[in-house]
């Protein structure tokens, strides 16, 4: 175990499969500060021409219900995926105390040094955009590009309706602001992804309000850390998402090198599912790398 709390060894055999997308995949587990992290490998292992992509799904999502339908079959006809459920996600079992931003990006490093990735393009839904950034701070060797998807870098960038519903949940959501929240099917197909796949089936509950201390106290990553970054940053959000558009545009402005894209018709729901425009973007912006 090296000094970081990374045990580098899978803690199931890797495997072969011919999965829903289509393409041969390969998943296991990787040990870090005391949790096993679950990773799967899409289109191929890294061969180490071209850095691969790793995929981060939102909240309370899975890799399945995040990505499979759209994003994840798409990307994998590119170069390889690495797509990874943190704590408290899908296979990934929770950690006793509160679930941490810092804690995530940790371990969301321990898997690429695992599979001894150099570099990687990230590509984050919501707090897995969060997650991103959070590597890319403190390991930025590790990061060849960030896509943002439907967020920045801090949660304050947020409609304020829903920062405040955030950290008071007692609040009742505006009539506005219902059309764009998880519909009750969402919940639904978020629970029994999680139940089919996690460690405690039962925990599905505990994981929401973690989530929800964690992110309503959370302050957002330092500005002065993100004005530093050097990696190329895509922030590519809807027109009606959860975050604010000039908020994004002031994100966009402050990160060295960063594009903003807005798409047209598209909710924070519904954005992972816009495959067909974010992919020709994220090509754009990572080309050559």
């Amino acid at each position: 175990m090296s000094a970081s709390g990374t045990l580098v060894r899978p803690r199931i055999a890797t495997r072969d499969k011919e999965s829903d997308m289509g393409t041969t995949t390969s998943s296991g587990y990787v040990t870090n500060d005391g949790l096993d992290i679950y990773y799967e490998i899409h289109g191929g292992p890294p061969d180490g021409a071209r850095a691969p992509f790793v995929l981060l799904p939102g909240g309370a999502m899975t890799i399945e219900t995040a990505f499979a339908d759209d994003l994840l079959p798409l990307l994998s006809g590119l170069r390889p995926v690495i797509a990874m459920e943190m704590q408290g996600h899908g296979h990934t079992g929770d950690r006793k105390g509160d679930i941490t931003l810092d804690q995530m990006a940790r371990d969301a490093s321990a898997v690429l040094s695992h599979l001894q990735v150099a570099r990687a393009h990230f590509i984050g839904h919501s707090l897995g955009a969060l997650v991103s950034f959070g590597v890319a701070i403190s390991h930025p060797e590790q990061v060849a590009s960030i896509t943002a998807v439907g967020a920045t870098y801090t949660f304050d960038d947020m409609l304020p309706e829903l920062v405040k519903l955030q950290r008071d949940p007692t609040h009742e959501p505006s009539a506005a602001l219902i059309p764009l929240l998880p519909t009750a099917d969402d919940f639904a197909a978020w629970t029994d992804s999680f139940r089919r796949s996690a460690p405690d089936p039962d925990a599905f509950e505990d994981i929401l309000g973690k989530l929800n201390v964690m992110l309503a106290q959370w302050p957002g990553w330092p500005e002065a850390r993100i004005a530093a970054l050097t990696a190329p940053v895509l922030l590519a959000i809807g027109d009606n998402d959860f975050v604010r558009i000039d908020r994004a545009a002031e994100a966009a402005r402050l990160i060295p090198d960063a594009q903003l894209a807005v798409l047209p018709g598209t909710t924070h729901m519904s954005i992972t599912r816009r495959g067909a425009w974010l992919v020709p973007l994220i090509e754009a912006r990572i080309a050559g790398g």
